[in-house]
């Protein structure tokens, strides 16, 4: 059985982390701005204010992801990178960040990424979040425009290339239902308690 489970950074396994590692680099041979080659692992700004869900299976990490309130801070340099800027100071404190989305290879495609999105999307409404960025590589626009992102345009990152900034609409709930976002559900969830 997957177990999905939420942590600070201070209570985050550390095993997570070296998790990045094996996935970015020594499977994807990414280049990692913050890659600790000595010690095998990433860890990077937006961390230490971010919220992990880590998946296990077997007492194995087999998925994690990060989400970052904007208000929290330590969300440099996505805050430029997103040009979170432009919003209006109200809707900068109720952005949120999605990053550093992973799934081992023999997991992919079996809905463990899309569980621990679930987890991340309902601690953020659950926290005042109301739309959530995230960047892709262009196979995956679709996938993520089928959960209820929306594109907003493409930039150059340094450790990804060409990637599309999307946005989440997150408390969008005619939205999300009329795209059949998997998220609709916890959305009707938070609203009808």
């Amino acid at each position: 059985m997957t177990e999905y489970n939420l942590y600070s950074y201070d209570d985050c396994p550390p095993e997570a982390f070296q998790f990045r590692y094996k996935v970015y680099v020594e499977e994807l041979h990414r280049k990692q701005t913050y890659a600790d080659h000595e010690k095998k692992v990433i860890i990077d700004t937006l961390d230490p204010t971010g919220k992990h869900v880590v998946a296990t299976k077997d007492g194995e990490i087999i998925g994690v992801v990060r989400l970052n309130m904007v208000r929290d801070g330590g969300v440099d340099p996505y805050f430029d990178f997103y040009e979170l800027g432009r919003l209006p100071k109200a809707e900068q404190e109720t952005a949120s960040i999605c990053t550093r989305n992973m799934v081992a290879a023999e997991y992919r495609s079996t809905g463990v990424s899309v569980r621990m999105l679930k987890m991340v999307y309902e601690h953020g409404i659950r926290n005042g979040a109301t739309s959530c960025y995230m960047d892709v590589n262009e196979p995956l626009i679709g996938l993520f425009k089928r959960y209820g992102y929306k594109e907003l345009f493409e930039k150059e990152h340094a450790d990804y290339g060409l990637v599309t900034v999307m946005v989440l609409p997150a408390t969008d709930l005619k939205w999300l239902t009329e795209c059949r976002s998997p998220f609709a559900s916890n959305l009707r969830k938070y609203l009808d308690e």
